[in-house]
């Protein structure tokens, strides 16, 4: 309810809001200054929350960076650690999106302040390798960014209207290979000289040993799961533009777990956090739930294997090179009412695909018994395809590409580190 009463705010004051955002671009900016935000504020996730953490931790490192969230738990646990976080329409806040350099964010500058954006350098760091279209490229005349870019003059006037941010085309854009910056540029009507291949910041702790600590919820699944000796099994749906069309079958999920003996562990997308409140998993059952808030890919080290759909999660998790099966009983439908795909689904998808919970049943089996199996070879295509960097670096590649396209020559050292003279 308080959401939907701050969106209903939020459109009565946009002519001030509008004002507020021309006036934005009017103000100094200093470009050693980074403000970073993910999923509208609400969540600290994603590429944002990888590549803020990298830069906090440079010893060498003069950039005043700066996270920003709506939510006051997430800016508390922040300054408990000894980050700079704050609200974007406090004062500190303000002050801090006014003057920021440089705007960096997953999905669109509403992450962190649209309004006071105009005139810093934006930077998009993406949520993921798509399957389904967006933004630009959505189909459905029925879908509201369809409208926005591609409809009647008063369907782009309207939408304009409650959804600006979506019309800013990032100064820079990062990809994880060639084939995947091509996508962007579809994507967000960007040229190549944008776009910079460095890989996804969140995926460099899939490539080390050392991971973040596991949130406490997430320790009693996997102190469950070793105690019962059970393999855990990850389920990663993503959302449907028109929910009211597919429901999560959690309760048969349930039965197909203990029929298996595994754990089947289950994080809706963020956008569904709100969807089955009212299931209640048995607690001896098989099925747990997990936050939806939480970074997907912390959980990669806890999983034998994944399922999902249309979610782009998939191309992050094939890093592990564990199984996945792929669980589209509404698969025309989705095609139909929701998003058109950008490949073709069996040319991108390496694993069993699975209409049907027994069809689901079967495909975990096989790959709870054989692995990878024939997919193998798929896999490799696939990593050599969307994954230009096997490594831990992407964050380091990514801060330094925009140290140098965003920072002046002088503040820099010939190794493109940052001198002390850059401080502000």
């Amino acid at each position: 309810m308080m959401i939907k009463l701050q969106k209903a705010l939020g459109v009565a004051l946009r002519p001030l809001m509008f004002a507020a955002y021309f006036l934005s671009g009017l103000v100094p900016r200093a470009p050693d200054r980074w403000v970073f935000g993910s999923w509208s504020g609400r969540r600290f996730a994603d590429n944002a929350a990888a590549l803020f953490e990298h830069v906090e931790s440079l010893d060498d490192s003069c950039i005043n960076a700066v996270w920003i969230s709506l939510d006051r738990q997430i800016i508390r646990d922040l300054r408990k650690r000894g980050f700079d976080a704050r609200s974007p329409w406090s004062p500190r806040g303000i002050a801090a999106c006014l003057t920021a350099g440089v705007y960096v964010f997953d999905g669109l500058t509403k992450d962190i302040n649209h309004w006071l954006s105009r005139g810093a350098k934006t930077v998009l760091l993406r949520h993921g390798i798509g399957i389904k279209k967006v933004e630009r490229a959505i189909e459905q005349p029925q879908h509201r960014l369809h409208q926005l870019f591609h409809g009647s003059r008063w369907q782009r006037a309207f939408w304009s209207y409650l959804l600006p941010w979506h019309l800013v085309r990032p100064d820079m854009m990062i990809a994880a290979s060639p084939e995947h910056a091509t996508q962007g540029q579809t994507y967000y009507g960007v040229g190549p000289e944008r776009v910079e291949i460095t890989g996804f910041p969140r995926n460099d702790r899939l490539m080390t040993a050392h991971t973040s600590p596991l949130d406490t919820g997430t320790h009693r699944l996997v102190a469950e799961a070793r105690e019962r000796r059970l393999p855990v099994y990850l389920y990663l749906p993503t959302f449907r533009d028109d929910d009211s069309r597919f429901d999560f079958p959690l309760r048969e999920l349930d039965a197909m777990a203990s029929r298996l003996g595994v754990m089947i562990a289950v994080k809706l997308h963020f956008v569904d956090g709100q969807r089955n409140k009212s299931f209640v998993p048995d607690p001896d059952g098989n099925l747990r739930m997990i936050d939806a808030n939480l970074d997907a890919n912390t959980l990669f080290g806890i999983a034998e294997g994944l399922v999902s759909d249309y979610s782009s999660v998939v191309f992050d998790f094939i890093l592990t090179e564990k199984p996945v099966v792929f669980f589209v009983p509404d698969l025309d439908q989705y095609r139909q009412h929701s998003r058109s795909l950008y490949y073709d689904f069996e040319e991108v998808t390496p694993g069993p695909k699975a209409r049907s919970i027994e069809e689901l049943e079967a495909a975990i089996h096989a790959a709870l018994k054989h692995g990878l199996g024939h997919w193998r070879g798929r896999y490799e295509d696939m990593l050599t395809r969307f994954h230009t960097y096997r490594d831990a670096r992407s964050s380091e590649r990514t801060y330094g590409a925009i140290v140098t396209r965003f920072l002046p020559a002088a503040s820099r050292n010939a190794d493109g580190s940052l001198t002390k003279s850059a401080v502000n």
